[in-house]
């Protein structure tokens, strides 16, 4: 487990959170009707231009479709010419170590947690070889509670690619974070407050549950249909990402902006 350390008195925290961009092999291939790669050139030119003083950009998994290294090679050559600090977990199409060749602080044996001020960023891997539902591993469980354990001061970021809530699609909730249970109780035991985000599901999710909250988005390509019992992918909505604010004030973390963003003529 590696962590970066920041500002021990940041008191404001402004990312981005994309997922679920399924890169192919070679730009100028299309799955689904989207060439992926322009997709998410477009949305990162999109952030440039509207926020170019955020603390990090975060990607919730599946950031490859194919899992190969020529799928992050095109990855380097799309992310390398941003200044902003970029982590990410791996997805179930992900191959966490060729990822992690790209971005370091990919999680793959163990958490990955990232000190920032008041905050903490989680970073979970969800993946199993050859499946596409998800599970944390009982060491990784295991250095969660430890992080937990030692900071209880800090306002806890948990990006993790498999949903551990149910969504309201059949099949999606079938393939989503087998140890939920398990997961969401280390949680609430040790922290009053926390936000989780995810990938998987591509689509809207904001929920409240207790003092947790979760939120995902819409991928960087296509979309899955809401509230469906079997997998129907649409062009609309399209590609989207999230801007994420926090402030933190008196011994309490609030989100003050959580903005989707839509971008339109892929």
């Amino acid at each position: 487990m590696s962590g970066k350390l920041e500002n021990n008195q940041k008191e404001v925290l402004q990312f981005i959170h994309i997922t679920d961009t399924h890169l192919l092999n070679q730009p100028e291939e299309t799955f689904h009707g989207f060439n992926t790669y322009k997709t998410l050139e477009s949305i990162l030119t999109h952030i440039q231009e509207n926020y170019d003083d955020i603390d990090f950009l975060l990607l919730t998994g599946d950031v490859s479709q194919t899992g190969e290294k020529q799928s992050y090679s095109v990855l380097k050559s799309v992310l390398q010419q941003y200044e902003f600090p970029i982590y990410c977990v791996p997805g179930n199409h992900d191959t966490p170590w060729l990822l992690q060749q790209v971005i370091p602080d990919c999680p793959n044996n163990s958490i990955n947690t990232i000190q920032l001020g008041n905050f903490s960023l989680v970073l979970l891997n969800s993946w199993v070889e050859n499946k596409h539902h998800g599970r944390i591993s009982h060491d990784c469980l295991h250095q969660l509670e430890d992080h937990l354990k030692h900071n209880k001061d800090k306002y806890n970021i948990f990006a993790i690619h498999h949903p551990p809530v149910l969504i309201n699609s059949k099949w999606l909730d079938e393939l989503g974070l087998l140890n939920k249970t398990e997961f969401l109780a280390l949680i609430k035991k040790y922290t009053q407050n926390a936000l989780v985000l995810f990938g998987h599901v591509h689509q809207e999710f904001n929920q409240h549950v207790d003092n947790l909250h979760f939120l995902s988005i819409p991928s960087t390509c296509y979309q899955f249909k809401t509230n469906s019992a079997t997998m129907q992918c649409l062009k609309i909505p399209p590609p989207a990402y999230r801007f994420i604010k926090l402030r933190h004030s008196h011994n309490h973390t609030k989100i003050i902006h959580a903005e989707t963003h839509y971008i339109v003529g892929n």
